[in-house]
C-alpha cells in the first residue's frame, strides 16, 4: 500500500489505541506514527484494565495490543473486545513466533498479528488494511490460518462424534482454561448445579478422571486449543 492509498491529507483519521506495558514501546510507536497521514493515536495504556476505562470516553477504530501484559493480557483484551466491541479491529503485537499462538488469536477474532521487530511501514499498512479490508496478512498469519483450518476440521469431527452442543463446547473451553463451576455458571447464565451436571457428563463421555486429564484429552481431540509459549 502506497502513501496515497493510506490516507488523504485533511481527511478522517483512523483512531488508534496502543496497549503495551512498556513505556518506551508506546512512546516509540506514538513518535513513529506522529506524522503519518490518516492515523491518529487516540490514547495509549499499559494494560487491558486501563484500556477499557479509557475506551469509555475515547472511541477508537483499531487497537494495537501487546500479547504479554500484567493485569489483563492481550488475549483477555481481544476476547472482551470481540464480545463487547466487535466493530473495533484488533492487531496483536508480540515477539512470539509460535504459529499455534497466532492460530488461536485469529480464531478468537484478531485481524492481524505483527512481530514487534516489524518495520513502521508494515505497521502502517496493517492499520489501514484492517480498517479498510478487515484483515492484514503476514507470513506467520498465513501459516496460522492453514493450521487453524486443519484444527477446525479435527474439532468438527470430534464434535460430530460426541454430538456436543455449542453450550457444551463453551463449558469445555472454560474448564480447560481453569474456570471453576461457579465462574462458568456466572459466565453462561446457568446455575452451578446445571454446570456440575454438564461437567459430569463431559468427564464421563471423555473418560476423564481429573481436570488435567480432561484438558489433555480435549487438546488431543482438537476440542480445545490453548495458547502455548513460543
Amino acid at each position: 500500500m502506497n502513501k496515497k492509498q493510506r490516507g488523504e491529507k485533511g481527511g478522517p483519521k483512523i483512531r488508534l489505541a496502543i496497549v503495551d506495558d512498556h513505556t518506551l514501546v508506546r512512546e516509540g510507536l506514538i513518535a513513529a506514527l506522529k506524522n503519518e497521514e490518516g492515523i491518529s493515536v487516540a490514547f495509549d495504556t499499559q494494560n487491558g484494565i486501563e484500556f477499557f476505562e479509557k475506551l469509555k470516553s475515547k472511541p477508537i477504530d483499531i487497537a494495537l495490543v501487546d500479547l504479554d501484559m500484567p493485569e489483563m493480557n492481550g488475549k483477555e483484551v481481544l476476547e472482551k473486545l470481540t464480545m463487547k466491541h466487535p466493530e473495533i479491529g484488533v492487531i496483536i503485537f508480540s515477539m512470539h513466533t509460535n504459529v499455534h499462538i497466532v492460530a488461536e488469536l485469529i480464531q478468537m477474532g484478531a485481524k492481524s498479528y505483527l512481530k514487534k521487530d516489524c518495520k513502521v511501514d508494515e505497521l502502517v499498512d496493517a492499520i489501514f488494511n484492517v480498517q479498510l479490508e478487515g484483515y492484514h496478512a503476514t507470513e506467520i498469519l498465513s501459516e496460522a490460518v492453514f493450521i487453524q483450518a486443519k484444527k477446525n476440521n479435527q474439532r468438527e469431527e470430534a464434535m460430530a462424534h460426541f454430538n456436543f452442543s455449542a453450550r457444551e463446547m463453551m463449558v469445555i473451553r472454560l474448564i480447560c482454561s481453569g474456570s471453576k463451576s461457579e465462574a462458568i455458571a456466572e459466565r453462561i447464565g446457568l446455575s452451578k448445579k446445571s454446570i456440575d451436571g454438564i461437567r459430569s457428563k463431559l468427564f464421563k463421555l471423555l473418560h476423564a478422571k481429573t481436570t488435567a486429564d480432561f484438558a489433555r484429552i480435549c487438546i488431543e481431540k482438537g476440542l480445545f486449543q490453548p495458547i502455548g509459549r513460543g
